[in-house]
């Protein structure tokens, strides 16, 4: 054995990570940090971690909770009325539950396309929940930037939110 040999992280840890990771993209964007942590540009990481929650098969109440929550710190931060993020982040997590199943193969287009569903249903649900939350004349331009933004660099971070294969929940047709 070399002492150079490296190992890969864990699923574990590169789920901590991943969680650390929507943690900041919530709470940085308040921060005084200039313009490079506002969102955008920045991603919604929470909507990562939905989307692999949901493709993971987290089939509890943890995971759409701790999306509750940080959609709350989200309304807390971001100055807005609470509830509105936490309707954005809890249904990304109903969303990614189908678009993981209706883009069952195990690929990083099937993957990559089931996210960016996902994330455009986000945008039309924050249309409306923006209007609701902030009155008719607010805009969600911001989140579908965000959010755009986020789709695009998904690849790059599923690592952090999915394993290999998309879904650990039995396919349709599927034998055991």
């Amino acid at each position: 054995m070399s002492a150079f040999s490296l190992r890969a992280p864990s699923r574990r840890a590169l789920r901590v990570w991943g969680f650390a990771l929507a943690v900041a993209s919530v709470i940085s964007p308040a921060l005084p940090l200039g313009p490079l942590f506002a969102q955008p540009p920045m991603p919604l990481a929470v909507l990562w971690a939905a989307y692999g929650w949901a493709a993971e098969d987290e089939n509890n109440w943890r995971a759409p909770l701790v999306l509750a929550l940080l959609g709350l710190v989200h309304d807390a931060m971001s100055g807005g009325p609470f509830g509105m993020f936490v309707v954005i982040y809890v249904s990304a997590y109903m969303i990614g539950r189908v678009a993981a199943v209706v883009m069952s193969a195990p690929n990083l287009i099937s993957l990559w396309g089931g996210f960016i569903v996902t994330a455009l249903l986000t945008i039309v649900i924050a249309h409306f929940v923006v209007r609701w939350g902030l009155g008719p004349r607010a805009s969600a331009m911001a989140y579908a930037e965000a959010a755009v933004i986020t789709a695009i660099v998904f690849p790059l971070v599923r690592p952090l939110y999915m394993s290999a294969t998309q879904s650990m929940r039995p396919q349709p047709g599927a034998r055991r």
